[in-house]
């Protein structure tokens, strides 16, 4: 199946609100990563297809939880993986994607310039050595441990905020002292069998 019929099929899945230009920007996100890719290694995976289903359904999964957050932030955000998605959603939303390469920063800077997303700021740099964000969601898949995701991002949070935090069926729930786990999901990608979890921190 061509890239926007996997990503229609994935909207639809997960019961995220679309339109033809919704279609239209996030298959130019995907084309634009995989052409991207072949010059430089921004991500694993080579080709479209893989791309929408093994990366970018996590996103859309994440749309249903923060979709009245004015404000994410994206942690060891990579190509914009979760970030570009949820800025293409929601235009209205403040997303900061920070991520430590530059290469990938400056693809996303060319999703974000190309696309017009006006709200949605690639940061570069460490995230501790960034000026608090005040954000009310901090969504994260792929940067270490629970422990290190929630001292490391957890100061951006807002009081009352909350991280979702994607992870494998085998990791364990963790107390903080920050923060307060209010949900633990299991789900399914609409392309495959195999549970992954949605743990969700609140900041107390």
């Amino acid at each position: 199946m061509e890239p926007a019929g996997l990503l229609e099929q994935g909207l639809v899945f997960f019961g995220v609100p679309f339109d033809e230009s919704i279609i239209h920007d996030l298959c130019f996100y995907v084309t634009e990563l995989e052409r991207w890719n072949r010059r430089m290694n921004l991500v694993g995976l080579k080709d479209a297809p893989s791309i929408v289903q093994k990366l970018i359904y996590d996103a859309l999964l994440l749309y249903g939880y923060v979709k009245e957050s004015p404000s994410v932030l994206d942690l060891g955000s990579g190509s914009g993986i979760l970030g570009i998605p949820l800025a293409i959603l929601n235009r209205e939303r403040r997303v900061f994607s920070v991520d430590k390469s530059l290469r990938k920063i400056q693809f996303q800077n060319h999703i974000r310039r190309t696309l017009g997303l006006h709200g949605f700021s690639p940061l570069h740099g460490r995230i501790e050595s960034l000026e608090p964000m005040e954000v009310e969601s901090l969504v994260v898949k792929a940067f270490g441990s629970i422990a290190h995701i929630l001292e490391k991002g957890g100061r951006h949070v807002r009081k009352g905020g909350r991280a979702f935090i994607l992870k494998g069926p085998k990791e364990k729930a963790i107390e903080h002292e920050e923060f307060v786990m209010t949900d633990d999901v299991s789900y399914v990608l609409p392309s495959g069998t195999n549970p992954y979890r949605l743990l969700v921190y609140r900041k107390k």
